[in-house]
């Protein structure tokens, strides 16, 4: 595994230090409508609001999944899927700690390969 390492096709994540870039690079990539996966602490205490209302001005919707378990099942997964294709989203955000990063990676996962 270790020889095929430099020739698989992974891409060279870029960091992005504000909330702005999010906003530039959904624009670039012409996404008007985004699911923002986190969990119901985070989400109950406000802290995804400064983003949300970010994404509102600038014409982005945003869905909210705030359903996310601590260790994410099928089922939670599954759930954030239904969501996702209801509301026509384009892109994924997770916001949060593991489990929230968990289940938008496997939402992802399950949204471009479907079966």
């Amino acid at each position: 595994m270790r020889a095929a390492l430099p020739v698989l096709p992974y891409r060279n994540p870029v960091l992005l230090s504000s909330m702005q870039e999010v906003v530039d690079v959904l624009r670039k990539k012409k996404k008007n409508r985004v699911m923002l996966v986190t969990g119901p602490t985070i989400h109950g205490k406000g802290l995804t609001k400064p983003l949300e209302d970010l994404l509102q001005v600038n014409g982005i919707e945003c869905v909210v999944f705030n359903k996310t378990t601590a260790n994410p099942t099928v089922a939670n997964v599954e759930m954030a899927r239904e969501l996702y294709l209801q509301n026509d989203c384009q892109a994924i955000i997770a916001f949060g700690g593991g489990s929230p990063m968990d289940c938008a990676k496997a939402l992802g996962a399950r949204i471009a390969r479907p079966d």
